[in-house]
């Protein structure tokens, strides 16, 4: 069973709630105008908003199951007209054209991408895409020494109704700094309301990323960094920062070239 036929139902669940990053792409969106891509889109949290502002947008996800979801809402909000669903891998997914006025890479998704190689790919699709003048938006975890101090213990994420049932989430990390992974037990209880309980859990794998290692990936996938920051609100990035938030432009061939 794919790990997703599991986790979609959930995801959908636990991020249900979050939107402060909706601001960002809105803001951008605005100075960019369209067409739009999300490689990784998982169920359409973001395409959904953004296409209700009237823009024409691209999802690519390699879930199946995250796509049916991002589908249902897409239908259910009439919206199905202005978004591409594509099942494919964000490594080598091949795109429609016109190219698009910006990418994006949300939510810490680029992290599933262990491999220098795989990061790179994804890197080159996104440039592919993209206008000559057109944005790279990449959002990424900050790990810093807080984080790798919570690695081993169960962290309590979340409590909600899904359904009939009572879900309560939580969250193992085991860290390998040599690595840069982060080992991903995500532990779910289902509670119904005769009180039985069954148990789910989802394993993945994170790699982190630091500042200098993302501007050397961009540069050598034929980008120029714009900015760094460690908010949503785009304040400076330091080391406690929450995020890594990384705003890039396809580099020209005069830079390219070093002349």
């Amino acid at each position: 069973m794919d790990l997703y036929d599991t986790f979609a139902r959930y995801y959908d669940a636990d991020v249900a709630g979050f939107s402060a990053d909706i601001a960002v792409y809105r803001d951008l969106a605005r100075q960019t105008g369209g067409p739009i891509l999300e490689l990784m889109c998982g169920s359409g949290r973001i395409l959904l908003p953004l296409a209700l502002e009237g823009y024409t947008l691209t999802g690519v996800d390699l879930a199946a199951p995250m796509l049916e979801l991002a589908r249902a809402r897409l239908a259910a909000a009439g919206l199905t007209g202005r978004v591409t669903l594509i099942h494919g891998d964000a490594r080598s997914v091949a795109l429609p054209g016109p190219r698009f006025a910006m990418a994006i890479l949300a939510f810490n998704s680029f992290s599933h991408m262990e491999q220098i190689a795989d990061q790179l790919a994804v890197l080159a699709v996104a440039r592919r895409a993209l206008k000559r003048n057109g944005l790279l938006v990449i959002d990424l975890l900050n790990i810093g020494p807080a984080q790798l101090a919570a690695a081993g213990s169960p962290i309590p994420l979340a409590s909600y109704q899904l359904d009939d049932r009572h879900i309560s989430k939580t969250v193992i990390y085991r860290s390998d700094p040599a690595m840069q992974i982060n080992d991903v037990t995500f532990h779910y209880e289902e509670r119904t309301a005769d009180g039985a309980t069954s148990c789910k859990e989802t394993h993945f794998r994170m790699r982190w990323f630091n500042r200098f290692e993302i501007e050397h990936l961009l540069a050598r996938a034929g980008f120029t960094v714009r900015g760094i920051y460690g908010s949503y609100d785009f304040t400076p990035y330091t080391a406690e920062s929450p995020l890594l938030l990384v705003i890039a432009s396809p580099a020209s061939k005069k830079r390219l070239g070093g002349a």
